[in-house]
């Protein structure tokens, strides 16, 4: 067996089950708000897509991906992020959702001949991310993202050493699990370093499309670089699962240089992950329809609106500028709020700890709760009222 194994540790969930082992519950009395899981319905049209296109099963698809389904990719982004030079020959490559295509990307983007590779993320984190890192033989470098910053991941605290050795910056925005959306200035900072050091800024931009529908969306990493330019230094990552509630067809995609692509196409040949025939299909038109992806947003503010409305004001919870969790803060020990919160009200929840790691003496996650904001209005209304009664309990 491949020794990088040994260095991987388990998933949260894995944490959580163990948590929560002894206490006994029946199905129909748990609200799980533990797993970024939409709950709303997928789109029906995508839905016929695959079932009037079933017959396409039977034919291999290439790992390049049909050309009116890197077409969709590439209008959309140009209409979301001015990103018109990108190209479909040369700047986009279908992945199995992003994390599968974070994971592939970072095993073909790592040169384990140079001393010491580094990838920079931020902490919390998706946890993908550092067990990518370890497969690839590279070393996670984790900067925290703590409350006193507004959970800005602190990248000036990085030393020159270590920027020297990295080959990849690893971006969440909006942020899992903080909801921390970086500024085109954060961006094209960290773009001035990666030119200076030599190194890649990945985005994973899984989250971009849902946001308080009276603001200004997110900022795109596509926005503050032209992708299209062979020094390009960006490489971004989309998914229909969050904005389209299609989470189980594992669909998504990368834009990069084309360099990039080119390099992550010949392994992705090797890999063997590609999407099927009607899976691509499916994907074309939610790409390219814009009204689902409006009025799932709105209904992520109703979702919101009714659990913020839970809280007392002095528990100051707010809506992240990005995202579907609430990265709620504790007056207690988060393994302990979590257990106690299901054993009482059946609700599943994450403890920050899980999510993060120690790093300089702390672990910036711990004393958090991430809840998901994903079920139907009545449904967030009675769980968050239950939170908010276990906050006073343990006050």
């Amino acid at each position: 067996m491949n020794n990088l194994l040994n260095s991987l540790t388990e998933y949260p969930f894995y944490y959580l089950a163990e948590l929560l082992k002894d206490i006994k519950k029946e199905p129909e009395e748990i609200i799980g708000l533990h797993i970024g899981e939409p709950k709303g319905d997928a789109p029906r049209e995508a839905l016929d897509i695959l079932n009037n296109h079933a017959d396409s099963y039977s034919k291999y698809p290439t790992s390049k991906g049909e050309s009116f389904l890197r077409a969709a990719y590439t209008e959309w982004l140009s209409e979301r992020f001015n990103a018109y030079s990108v190209s479909p020959e040369k700047n986009v490559l279908p992945v199995s959702g992003t994390r599968e295509g974070i994971f592939s990307f970072i095993q073909s983007a790592i040169d384990t001949s140079k001393k010491n590779p580094i990838i920079i993320m931020p902490n919390p984190f998706y946890k993908i991310y550092e067990g990518a890192a370890i497969m690839a033989g590279a070393k996670p470098y984790f900067v925290n993202s703590i409350e006193s910053e507004g959970f800005k991941p602190n990248f000036n605290e990085v030393p020159d050493s270590v920027w020297q050795d990295c080959q990849l910056l690893i971006l969440c925005s909006p942020s899992n699990p903080t909801g921390y959306c970086l500024s085109k200035e954060e961006y094209q900072v960290l773009l001035t370093k990666a030119e200076k050091f030599d190194f890649l800024l990945c985005a994973d931009e899984c989250y971009i499309d849902v946001y308080d529908s009276s603001i200004s969306p997110p900022i795109g990493l596509l926005e503050c670089e032209d992708i299209s330019n062979v020094k390009s230094r960006s490489v971004v990552f989309h998914s229909l699962s969050k904005r389209s509630n299609l989470a189980g067809l594992r669909s998504g995609f990368v834009c990069a240089s084309e360099e990039t692509i080119k390099k992550l196409s010949l392994y992705r040949t090797y890999h063997g992950v590609t999407l099927s025939l009607p899976t691509q299909m499916a994907s074309t038109w939610a790409w390219e329809d814009r009204n689902h992806v409006r009025e799932n947003r709105l209904l992520y503010d109703k979702r919101f609106e009714a659990a913020i409305s839970c809280f007392d004001s002095s528990d100051n919870v707010i809506r992240p500028d990005g995202g579907f969790y609430i990265w709620l803060k504790l007056p207690c020990d988060d393994q302990l709020f979590a257990k106690s919160l299901y054993q009482d009200s059946g609700i599943l929840s994450l403890p920050g700890s899980y999510l993060s790691k120690e790093n300089e003496g702390i672990n910036p996650g711990k004393g958090f709760l991430r809840l998901a904001v994903v079920h139907d209005v009545d449904t967030i209304s009675n769980a968050f009222s239950e939170v908010s009664k276990k906050i006073s309990d343990f006050r």
